[in-house]
């Protein structure tokens, strides 16, 4: 039977977007008077890549 790989390592770098995520959050929230979990929104929403369709003439 071989072995089964390794997911740590992922969960680790999710874990430590998330706490940088809710402390850049929290730290928006006080600045603006909003709570932490509309900061949170507002920063995914900013960071969502934009598609954008290019017409050519």
């Amino acid at each position: 039977m071989g072995k089964k790989a390794k997911k740590k390592q992922k969960h680790a770098v999710e874990l430590s977007i998330e706490a940088e995520l809710e402390a850049e959050a929290a730290y928006y929230a006080r600045k603006c008077g909003i709570t932490v979990q509309e900061a949170a929104q507002i920063i995914r929403e900013a960071h969502k890549p934009k598609l954008s369709i290019v017409q050519k003439k």
